[in-house]
């Protein structure tokens, strides 16, 4: 299989579309827990004046969808880059 630039492309929008519901479910199901995740990734800051998740179909939807779309076109100027730089090393 060639690696093309809409097969990179696709093959990020898939694993952000996954790891983006698993991450939803997490949220959803114990939210404490992805709380305390939060804070550990973002170097213990304190996030409490964020206020509470709140997740919502909309918000699922509408922040899954333009995390899809940009990562797609994240994988495809990667593919372009990758396309470019293999036609100028050899």
């Amino acid at each position: 299989m060639k690696l093309t630039k809409n097969k990179l492309a696709g093959a990020f929008a898939l694993s952000t579309a996954v790891v983006w519901t698993l991450c939803s479910a997490l949220v959803a199901i114990w939210p404490d827990f992805a709380y305390k995740v939060t804070k550990w990734w973002l170097h213990g800051m304190n996030i409490d004046s964020l206020g509470e998740f709140s997740l919502s179909w909309d918000n699922y939807l509408t922040g899954g969808l333009t995390l899809v779309i940009s990562l797609w076109v994240i994988g495809y100027v990667l593919g372009w880059s990758l396309e470019l730089f293999s036609k100028s090393s050899k």
